[in-house]
């Protein structure tokens, strides 16, 4: 496992990240109590049927958390470069013990600006969770765009527009919860598929879930400009 230096000048969505993830003992406990269901077997079911890999793949996760993804493609992938990328810095401490486990290469960037990656090094490119966690979220694509080969593929999943009663659960309405409902609601699957198209990306498949609380994007760089 190897971490790349942080990249030099201010982080735009340091502020923002860190007052989205502000309650970091419950983060830890919800990330790794969902992990099953956010990295289970309909999530693999969708990774192979859509993004086939080769035998030494380059796979980039934007906005990566503790690595747990990661983890769980190194058993899939033993002959992979695993690449996680995240801001947090509470968040790439958690991650060290699996990275420095499983040989993942962490690189601490803002996905607001350009990752320092190389251009078309991808095979490919995951994000979980994160596409609302970026101030602006067609950001996020840009660099996914960048980094991926032609015909490399973009696997992206993240909480979609639904009903504020569904999202509270129960929860009261608070300044708080409503501010977090409008960053996590704020596109719908169609819009998700539109940002990618106008990163320059080619949507394949659209799929929800949750009674449409989640979605996944699949998309591709397309091989010719």
């Amino acid at each position: 496992m190897s971490t790349a230096p942080a990249p030099s000048g201010p982080a735009p969505s340091l502020a923002f990240l860190t007052r989205h993830q502000r309650d970091l003992d419950a983060y830890r406990t919800q990330v790794h109590s969902s992990a099953e269901a956010r990295f289970g077997p309909s999530f693999f079911g969708v990774l192979d049927e859509w993004c086939p890999l080769g035998a030494t793949p380059t796979i980039v996760d934007l906005g990566c958390g503790p690595a747990t993804l990661l983890a769980r493609l190194r058993a899939r992938h033993p002959g992979a470069r695993l690449i996680g990328v995240e801001l947090h810095p509470a968040l790439l401490e958690m991650a060290a013990p699996t990275a420095a486990a499983a040989g993942i290469t962490l690189v601490p960037a803002d996905l607001a600006l350009p990752v320092p990656l190389p251009d078309a090094s991808a095979d490919l490119v995951l994000s979980t969770l994160s596409f609302h966690e970026v101030p602006h979220p067609p950001d996020l694509l840009a660099n996914a765009a960048r980094l991926l080969r032609p015909g490399g593929r973009l696997l992206l999943q993240d909480i979609v527009r639904h009903s504020l009663r569904d999202y509270l659960a129960g929860r009261p309405v608070t300044p708080d919860t409503l501010a977090h409902f409008r960053e996590h609601t704020a596109f719908t699957p169609e819009d998700l598929a539109f940002l990618a198209e106008d990163a320059g990306l080619r949507v394949l498949e659209v799929l929800t879930r949750g009674g449409g609380r989640f979605a996944t994007l699949v998309a591709e760089r397309p091989a010719t400009a």
